[in-house]
């Protein structure tokens, strides 16, 4: 036994960071074990806490696992989660009742994002700190609930972490290697949400901006277009295909105006644009607008009124909000009180502090009924942008510009909690930076804080596994019903409260 404990203390010395990234990633997926065997929604595709696209996402998964050729429809939604979802159901054979092996499947992928982001965290943050960023990305109640159900933020917060490890590592000069492999890992995000494309504005800015001085130009320049190229190689395949169904399409209706064919991920940016800014917008999902023109909500591009939101979206959006400028700044206001909700969710199983009495807003993960904590929060993440603009802590000024990517994208379109949660990979940093920079003047605080912090948090492991001994937790919903078969609308909002 002591040779054995000797053995384990020497390969810890020589490899602390291996050992460190297995142990984030193991408690980590033990915390998500955890909480699916407490759920009474363990075995659901989705979850009470969050819906989404569960429906589409499973029904893609079904038709690419299959190999069966779906109709040609309007590339509406990115590819690449439900085609992961698809080699599962063809892995793990298609769904009998459970969905248990998938959401398993989704926790260990969430589980290596949560270890592969303390590995890079560990630069901009020290071993100490990024071990407790680590924790709270563990232990976010609002992870716990989209790790563990068909959510392609599990997959995106992956590209978006690869994304700002890559870019931190281009100050010194971006190579070859770490060009092409960015240029992936932004295409790949691409697929899995569209808007990551429009993030290479904002990471040119950074490197512009903060790059090393000593670092020459014009081989940067190279680099960062050769980026940019790979990143258009991986979406071209996807272009293709989407140019061939919206050729057909274009041809089944010959009399209406035509789609544009060069789509590179997906058509939804104008009718988006349109549902969400207009006198009907409530901040959140709504598509009343898209309702009220027939076809009982139903997307269909041979509806003229929808087809012109499809193609003149956004010139429909940008004329209500100057005909109504107040209603517009009041409804950006909205939107971003939605986005910041993500950051009244609490930790572990039972959400603390926040609770497990609340609502799930359409397309939108659980709220709390009192989000008081996103304010606090908020004004820290304020101070962490503030601070990122110093010379000290200018490594974190990527972090502050893809958030204000992301909030300039919500207020051009809808406010989502879940929005900000699958920010966590940079949002965490700027979080903890004013503790970091207070504690920096305080050598003893530097290393004390962040261990206390960290102990304390593991509680949040002990508590999942009381809870897993006990019987699932039950809750109540309750909501707009179908008035034919009598069942939740779930792509509405939804009360929840646990049951007694």
């Amino acid at each position: 036994m002591r040779q054995l404990f000797h053995s384990a203390r020497a390969f810890l010395t020589r490899h602390p960071v291996a050992v460190g990234a297995l142990g984030t990633f193991v408690l980590s997926l033990l915390l998500r074990v955890l909480y699916l065997d407490a759920s009474m929604d363990r075995d659901w595709p989705f979850s009470i806490f969050f819906y989404g696209d569960t429906r589409f996402f499973h029904g893609y998964a079904l038709d690419w696992a299959r190999d069966t050729p779906a109709p040609p429809t309007l590339p509406y939604h990115p590819p690449l989660f439900p085609a992961l979802l698809g080699v599962l159901y063809q892995l793990l054979g298609e769904p009998r009742g459970s969905a248990f092996p998938y959401k398993l499947s989704l926790a260990l992928l969430n589980s290596a994002t949560v270890a592969f982001t303390w590995w890079w965290w560990r630069r901009v943050l020290g071993t100490g700190w990024s071990l407790l960023a680590a924790a709270l990305f563990s232990s976010s109640f609002g992870w716990l609930v989209l790790s563990t159900t068909y959510s392609n933020e599990v997959l995106y917060a992956l590209f978006l972490s690869a994304t700002c490890w890559l870019v931190l590592q281009s100050r010194e000069g971006l190579s070859w290697w770490a060009a092409v492999l960015l240029g992936v890992v932004m295409g790949l995000g691409s697929l899995t949400r569209a808007e990551h494309l429009y993030l290479w504005p904002f990471l040119l800015a950074h490197v512009v901006f903060h790059r090393e001085r000593q670092v020459p130009w014009k081989p940067q320049l190279a680099r960062w277009a050769v980026a940019v190229a790979v990143c258009l190689a991986v979406l071209a395949p996807w272009s293709v295909r989407n140019a061939r169904i919206l050729q057909e399409l274009n041809a089944r209706a010959p009399s209406l105006e035509p789609l544009p064919e060069l789509t590179l991920v997906t058509v939804y940016g104008p009718i988006n644009f349109a549902m969400a800014n207009n006198a009907r917008a409530t901040g959140g999902f709504t598509p009343d607008l898209v309702n009220q023109l027939g076809k009982d909500g139903n997307l269909d591009v041979a509806n003229p009124a929808q087809r012109h939101l499809l193609l003149h979206g956004y010139a429909e959006g940008l004329r209500w909000m100057s005909e109504h400028p107040a209603d517009a700044a009041r409804l950006w206001r909205s939107k971003l009180d939605r986005w910041l909700d993500g950051l009244g969710l609490g930790l572990g199983v039972s959400n603390w502090p926040s609770g497990l009495r609340g609502s799930r807003p359409p397309v939108d993960i659980f709220i709390p009924e009192s989000p008081w904590l996103k304010w606090p929060l908020t004004l820290l993440l304020l101070l962490g942008a503030a601070l990122s603009l110093r010379a000290p802590y200018r490594a974190f000024s990527l972090f502050t510009l893809v958030v204000l990517h992301r909030a300039l994208i919500t207020l051009a379109f809808f406010g989502y909690a879940r929005g900000l949660l699958v920010l966590f990979p940079a949002l965490l940093p700027l979080l903890l930076l004013p503790a970091v920079a207070l504690a920096s003047r305080h050598p003893a605080l530097d290393r004390k804080l962040p261990a206390f912090a960290l102990a304390a948090l593991l509680l949040l492991w002990a508590e999942a596994g009381v809870l897993a001994l006990s019987e699932p937790r039950n809750f109540n919903a309750s909501g707009s019903t179908d008035q034919v078969r009598g069942k939740l609308i779930q792509d509405d909002w939804i009360q929840i409260w646990p049951k007694n």
